[in-house]
């Protein structure tokens, strides 16, 4: 498996076995392994454990799930060197179980912390946990799905409707004009922050269609051509975020006001002010897609 991309979530180990977690003994099987582990989430936070500079996830025995309430969700995430490994939701308990011995973070939070690898993982098991949460109902008639496959689809058993995870895919595009980047504010950003530009993909477009409609949505800048780099999962809570670099053909800039308060254009040295913190514009962190593309912009395009 390839592992060139340099954003987080993108370091998955897991083999996912496709075709074996459609066989219910196999699953059965596997949850009854004694070297299966379990991954433990509460009301959105995941239990780790946390160290003064680094945090590892807190990985649980199965047999843990016998002191968890009745409604807990269960998913199966793939296979790590052999070992199956499992996510669980335990959000029904009225307080956080094995608080005891480690403690809750938000995956926001404590995923700069983690091994590239169990973020990865981390991110795929909240993605499928908030899917189950919010599409226990079908869309067609409303009965109630029931999970299959592991966690990979919900199913209604009436009907045999399939439902699978949602992923909504994102376009975030950093425009480029002779050797200067534009950023932008959003009106929910936090003050003096700025990133790139982003927006959701419309029925019948193509990535590259959206990322040059949402810059002149945005910005009123017209694209001249869209430069595919590479892709994140971003689990806050289903994104797909597609990074494009793209040539504009001038700085002239008209704002949507609902969607970017403020904008402005930064040449190379004070882009790279801004990526060390030596600018009073901040931007987005390294496990952000848009601190990526600025990081490959200024190391690889002078």
């Amino acid at each position: 498996m390839l592992h060139g991309n340099p954003n987080a979530f993108c370091q998955n180990p897991l083999d996912r076995a496709g075709v074996l977690r459609k066989n219910e003994t196999w699953l059965k099987a596997q949850r009854e392994d004694p070297k299966a582990r379990l991954m433990l989430f509460w009301r959105g936070e995941l239990l780790i454990d946390r160290q003064p500079t680094t945090s590892e996830i807190q990985w649980l025995a199965m047999p843990a799930l016998k002191s968890l309430p009745m409604d807990k969700e269960v998913v199966f995430l793939g296979l790590w060197d052999g070992a199956p490994i499992f996510a669980a939701d335990a959000s029904g308990a009225e307080k956080p179980p094995f608080s005891d011995v480690a403690e809750y973070a938000t995956l926001r939070k404590c995923a700069p912390y983690l091994p590239p690898q169990e973020v990865s993982a981390a991110g795929q098991a909240a993605w499928l946990l908030q899917w189950h949460q919010n599409h226990r109902y079908c869309a067609r008639d409303g009965d109630r799905t029931e999970s299959r496959e592991g966690g990979f689809k919900r199913v209604n058993t009436k009907t045999g409707a399939e439902h699978f995870p949602r992923t909504d895919p994102v376009a975030i595009v950093l425009p480029v004009h002779g050797d200067s980047i534009c950023l932008g504010r959003g009106p929910h950003f936090p003050e003096n922050f700025m990133s790139a530009f982003a927006g959701y993909l419309e029925p019948g477009e193509t990535l590259e269609q959206c990322g040059e409609r949402e810059l002149f949505e945005e910005a009123g800048l017209q694209a001249t051509s869209m430069r595919y780099l590479f892709s994140q999962p971003w689990p806050f809570p289903s994104s797909l975020m597609m990074g494009f670099i793209a040539e504009v053909s001038g700085r002239e800039l008209t704002l949507d006001p609902d969607e970017i308060e403020a904008a402005r254009w930064f040449d190379r040295d004070e882009a790279q002010a801004v990526m060390d913190g030596d600018h009073e514009i901040q931007c987005p962190p390294p496990m952000a897609i848009a601190h990526q593309l600025i990081k490959h912009w200024l190391d690889n395009e002078k």
